[in-house]
């Protein structure tokens, strides 16, 4: 299932253009992260046409962290890029990417109509990803950009079969690998140096680039979790 989230959206016209591409690409989950307009107007109903329902079980959301909860993947669509903002897919790649994810929960965010997303709210998604557009003028409205997303993800995967052959981890799997990673590198002192969370997020990315299923994950962290003992063995021995 995927969930479109807007972030602190300012246009009622916007957020009514966007329940109309999103019934149009047959996405009707839609969560707002504190909306900075009534999402509910008439203006916005207008400009929902026949897709008034999506705005109406919309679910409302105090902060970017608290309506990914349910999500097994999520990205940030943006086109900002930078040294903390390194793009993962850009929408085509990352259309044919989603057929791994086709019977998981996958949020979709996209930032405010003026200035995106902040850098926090990136490093709440797991992947960024970006649609390609001119250097002259690169910045894509609102409405457009969830249109644009959501076409060449239904257009991708509008002949594939429900199930792929190879079923991607849960959210939940791959938060144990991850914790198990990131405690073999805390107690080698690892982040003395280096914030954690850095490494994390990076090594996040990593991982579910490669796709991985249920019984890698449960490999890599068995993995993980011998070394770190074996460390503490080493420790205890005084090597």
């Amino acid at each position: 299932m995927i969930t479109v989230v807007l972030v602190e959206t300012e246009g009622e016209e916007n957020i009514g253009a966007v329940a109309r591409a999103m019934m149009n690409m047959d996405v009707d989950c839609l969560a707002l992260v504190n909306p900075r307009c009534d999402h509910l107007s008439k203006n916005a109903l207008n400009y929902a046409v026949h897709a008034s329902e999506i705005l109406e079980q919309a679910k409302v959301f105090t902060s970017l962290r608290e309506a990914l909860e349910d999500a097994d993947l999520s990205a940030a669509i943006t086109r900002r890029t930078g040294q903390w903002r390194k793009r993962d897919f850009i929408i085509e790649d990352f259309s044919n990417f989603l057929a791994g994810y086709k019977d998981r929960n996958v949020s979709l965010v996209f930032g405010r109509e003026k200035y995106g997303l902040t850098n926090e709210e990136i490093r709440s998604a797991d992947l960024i990803c970006s649609i390609p557009s001119s250097d002259k003028f690169p910045s894509i409205n609102l409405s457009q950009a969830v249109m644009i997303t959501l076409y060449d993800i239904y257009r991708t995967n509008l002949h594939k079969p429900s199930h792929t052959g190879k079923l991607t981890a849960s959210r939940e799997q791959y938060a144990i690998m991850l914790e198990s990673i990131m405690s073999a590198f805390d107690e080698m002192d690892f982040f003395r140096t280096v914030p954690s969370w850095r490494l994390k997020n990076y090594i996040n990315k990593i991982l579910i680039r490669a796709g991985l299923d249920g019984n890698d994950c449960l490999i890599i962290k068995n993995l993980f979790t011998r070394v770190r003992g074996k460390f503490q063995s080493l420790l205890r021995q005084g090597r």
